[in-house]
This record gives C-alpha cells, structure tokens and sequence, in this order.
C-alpha cells in the first residue's frame, strides 16, 4: 500500500479513489483524466436543450455531481462485503483493466489480500491468439477469481472487447483460461 494514502485500518474508501467528486477538491473543475468542456458547451446550449425537450427548469448538464455525496450511501469497504457474504455460495469473477486509472489494480489486490483466502491458483498470465491478456489469480478453491485485462482501463469491454470477451466466456462456461 501507499502509505501516503493508506487509511488507520488499510481500506480505501471511494472517496481516496475520486477525490475530484468531493465538494472541497472540485471546485467547479472537471477530473484532469477528461476532456468535457466541449461537450458540456454543446449539451449545455440553448438550442440543444430546446431540441431534446429539457425542459428551462432542469439544471443544465455536467459532467460530474455532488449529488452523489448527497443522495448515495457510500459503505466505507466499498463493495468487500458482498464477496465476503457470497463465498462459498457462487463463483466469483472480480476483473478489471490493468491500467484502469478510476479503481486502480492495487487497490483491487489490496482489499482481496485483506480477505485472507488461499490462494488456490497463482497469480499467471493468460492468452488470446499468442498474445498475453491479462493475468488471474483465484482464491478459496477458485471462490474468487481475480483478473485483469491487459492494456485495458475502466471499460475493459469497451476498449479490449476480445480478451475480455474470452476471459468471462471461458471462466462462465469453466474452461481453462
């Protein structure tokens, strides 16, 4: 862990990840990852809106909220429970993009290292077509499986649609990845 961020109790709350949503770090600016200010101009002109019915009262489009800090009800471990809840129950397949700047690889190892399981398989590559797509790790007699795709960021099916594809197809179906 980074002890910069690392929290007393080692979990990393949605808040460490997106630190541009918080009302204090915003300040009327857009996270430095993106590059909205032209669809918000465009979304946010009169002729536009007139032209997709939104209504005057309707507050104009952004591309963040603090309306999530008001109205979500964040759990300070995140999603962990409901693994935690599920083990032994279902399989479970946890992925994401290794180069996913929204919810970093690290902090996914940090919290599934926090579950304390066996590792079952380690931690090795798998491949498409010759090719390294990821690598996976499963845990408690392969309760959990944890992958990456290789190259990919937050939308992994979007942007490495076939490693993707081939990781859930053949972990779904029970083949060997």
């Amino acid at each position: 862990m980074y002890e910069s961020h690392a929290k007393k109790e080692n979990v990393y709350t949605a808040a460490d990840y997106t630190p541009f949503l918080s009302k204090s770090n915003r300040a009327n600016m857009l996270p430095s990852c993106t590059f909205g200010n032209p669809i918000l101009d465009y979304l946010n002109r009169a002729d536009v809106r007139d032209a997709l019915n939104i209504p005057s009262n309707i507050q104009a489009w952004d591309l963040c909220t603090e309306s999530i800090n008001i109205e979500y009800q964040r759990d300070p471990n995140g999603s962990q429970w409901i693994y935690e809840a599920l083990a032994g129950k279902y399989r479970m397949l946890h992925y994401s993009g290794d180069v996913d700047g929204a919810v970093p690889t690290l902090g996914t190892e940090n919290w599934i290292a926090s579950l304390n399981w066996d590792v079952s398989e380690n931690w090795r590559a798998y491949q498409l077509d010759g090719q390294v797509a990821g690598y996976l790790e499963s845990y408690n007699n392969a309760a959990l499986t944890f992958a990456t795709v290789h190259g990919a960021g937050h939308m992994a099916p979007q942007f490495k649609r076939p490693e993707t594809f081939h990781l859930v197809f053949n972990w779904m179906n029970q083949r060997s990845i």
